[in-house]
């Protein structure tokens, strides 16, 4: 028996949410392992090649990539960290600072209203600061806790991560075993796209990473805005944050500019909407291309609904989860089938809309 699309697809989303209810308690955990399998499928290529070229053991190599990622990372650690905690702890200390001069700039421009000067005044006035300093030094301390755990969770990602890359095979046949032969041959074939998306995207993603923060970073530092390095390892970061990312990563130096003069404020939103405009049409077209073609909707709703889920692990696991989920998909209906196409058709009509050429968004 034949359900109707409209039933599979009720069908499917309901047993998305019995799995969840199910599974909640051990989510977290989940979204490790499957971190951890997503590193050793970007390994994998660099290790098959290795073993292929110089005839060592799969377990050399997996040990030997290992410790250049965990060698790289300790780096970044040691040389970068201490900087990055200076300009926080200097950023923290200037708040009241950067508060008095930032109200007396308001109370500068709002004089020729005296409503919006007293409501300034309340606004900026020494409970709101002493308010603000409270919650931000309560989010440094939960910081703190935070990078415990995310130091044993990246041991814990390291060491599954380095097991799957020794022995790939019996993690991809116990996979496949969980659908009937028939389909074994396009399932494995989807997985592999999908991962290729996924080392695609985790490629472009690094590259348009290190080119925003080393532009921010030294942008703001040409304008004098303090705190440079710290604001560009932000802006780096939010990066993975699709359309929200960039505008939540400039209010803060703007913020601290606007303290200086609102003048540089502006500059410095200017330089943020040029790195944006580069990255748009130059960065993503040429190291993005082929990783998500995506809807940026849905692309945002994705990265928001596994970050309200999941918090801060499900927005960094959201991307390359819909790259998976896209490839297995795309696999199992082809974008070219007479139902696809008369969809499309379908949708053109109801919105006016020329109906688009093949391999042509609408």
């Amino acid at each position: 028996m034949r359900f109707p699309p409209e039933w599979r697809a009720l069908g499917v989303l309901g047993i998305a949410v019995l799995l969840y209810l199910y599974f909640r308690p051990l989510l977290t955990l989940l979204f490790l392992f499957f971190i951890a399998l997503l590193l050793a499928a970007v390994l994998h290529p660099v290790a098959t090649w290795l073993h292929e070229r110089a005839h060592l053991p799969r377990a050399a190599l997996a040990i030997s990539l290992a410790l250049v990622v965990v060698g790289g990372t300790a780096a970044v650690v040691v040389w970068g960290v201490p900087v990055l905690l200076t300009q926080a702890s200097e950023l923290v200390e200037s708040i009241p600072a950067l508060h008095r001069r930032a109200e007396e700039v308001l109370l500068g421009l709002a004089r020729r209203n005296p409503a919006w000067a007293e409501y300034t005044r309340r606004q900026l006035g020494e409970v709101a600061v002493e308010r603000y300093a409270a919650n931000l030094l309560a989010w440094v301390g939960a910081a703190g806790l935070a990078l415990v755990q995310v130091l044993a969770a990246t041991i814990l990602i390291l060491v599954v991560a380095l097991y799957s890359l020794v022995r790939p095979l019996p993690l991809v046949s116990g996979l496949l075993l969980l659908w009937p032969e028939s389909r074994r041959e396009r399932i494995g074939r989807s997985v592999n796209a999908g991962l290729g998306k996924v080392r695609r995207w985790i490629g472009g993603q690094l590259v348009a990473m290190a080119a925003v923060g080393l532009t921010v970073g030294l942008s703001l530092s040409l304008l004098g805005v303090p705190y440079a390095a710290l604001f560009a390892v932000l802006a780096g970061l939010l990066e993975i944050v699709p359309t929200l990312g960039p505008l939540l990563s400039a209010l803060p130096p703007m913020a601290v500019a606007f303290a200086q003069e609102p003048i540089r404020a502006l500059w410095v939103a200017l330089v943020f909407f040029g790195v944006q405009q580069v990255e748009n049409h130059l960065l993503v077209p040429l190291v993005m291309a082929g990783a998500l073609r995506m809807h940026p909707v849905l692309l945002l709703f994705t990265t928001l609904a596994m970050g309200t889920l999941f918090g801060l692990l499900g927005v960094f696991i959201a991307l390359p989860l819909a790259a998976v989920a896209q490839a297995v998909y795309q696999e199992l209906h082809p974008p070219e089938t007479r139902q696809s196409v008369q969809a499309e058709r379908d949708a053109a009509a109801a919105l006016r809309m020329p109906v688009p050429r093949p391999g042509e968004g609408a």
